[in-house]
């Protein structure tokens, strides 16, 4: 009698256990989509530029100076793609090109 309720609590013990599987999960992550632009110069910009992009989204940035060893310094996210930039500075445009950008790019952006 003992041997059957050890028996059948084993039995119940394995149906509980396999009863309470959770559902296989997938997940899948990759890269972000965004791409990014820096500003470097080899003169000095006391003000932060503005940058529009596509005539949509439009934002101050800073110029860093640009050396042999220029780290990058600010970064700005930006969709990927094709995109219009336009830089301005007191009203004067300093670039005005159309970039492609991949995601994770970081594109440099030279100003005069």
């Amino acid at each position: 009698m003992k041997n059957k309720w050890i028996l059948g609590a084993v039995f119940g013990l394995a149906l509980l256990m396999t009863g309470c599987k959770v559902g296989n999960v997938a997940s899948s992550q990759g890269l972000t989509d965004q791409a990014y632009l820096y500003f470097a110069s080899s003169n000095k910009y006391e003000e932060p530029v503005v940058v529009s992009v596509d005539e949509e989204a439009t934002f101050e940035a800073q110029v860093v100076k640009e050396k042999k060893s220029t780290i990058k310094g600010f970064t700005y996210a930006i969709r990927t793609g094709k995109r219009h930039v336009v830089v301005r500075s007191k009203g004067q445009v300093l670039y005005d090109r159309t970039v492609f950008v991949a995601p994770q790019e970081t594109k440099k952006i030279s100003l005069p």
